[in-house]
């Protein structure tokens, strides 16, 4: 039984380890008075030599940020339950190589470009020591999660 839930820990702690979600957050602050929405765009996230780490869109339509794999692309939406599997899995693999170097990012909107804008990064992990019992297994294996928070000061 101890090695049994000695496995599972471990196991846990690898997943967590090596599997990641990354949420992004955007905060308009800018004059008084003027509407602060969502607008579309892209998002290039940055390491601390300015070296693009991943890309990202901003959908207006459905209020959220989708990062861009590499080779699989955005998993939106748009895809049939299979492929839209096999591109969480790829991305969930790819982000633990990148996400913990975020610095800055480029913003670039409808109307305007936003250079090296510091990203508040939030990183926690998912419970591994009870991720394997009944109530917490809900929720599927652990990931490391990851929430950037950006905020848009200039008026565009």
């Amino acid at each position: 039984m101890l090695l049994g839930i000695a496995g599972a820990v471990a196991y846990g702690y690898w997943h967590a380890a090596t599997h990641a979600t990354f949420e992004v957050q955007l905060v308009y602050r800018t004059a008084p008075g003027i509407v602060n929405r969502m607008r579309n765009g892209q998002l290039a996230f940055l390491d601390e030599n300015g070296a693009v780490l991943a890309r990202a869109s901003i959908d207006t339509r459905r209020g959220v940020v989708w990062l861009a794999h590499p080779e699989k692309g955005q998993c939106g939406p748009a895809l049939e339950r299979e492929a839209y599997l096999d591109c969480f899995r790829a991305q969930s693999e790819w982000i633990p190589h990148w996400a913990r170097r975020v610095r800055t990012a480029n913003i670039t909107l409808e109307n305007c470009s936003v250079a090296n804008v510091p990203v508040n990064l939030y990183t926690h992990r998912d419970n591994i020591a009870v991720w394997w019992t009944p109530l917490a297994n809900k929720r599927g294996e652990p990931y490391t999660r990851h929430r950037a928070t950006l905020m848009i000061t200039q008026p565009c």
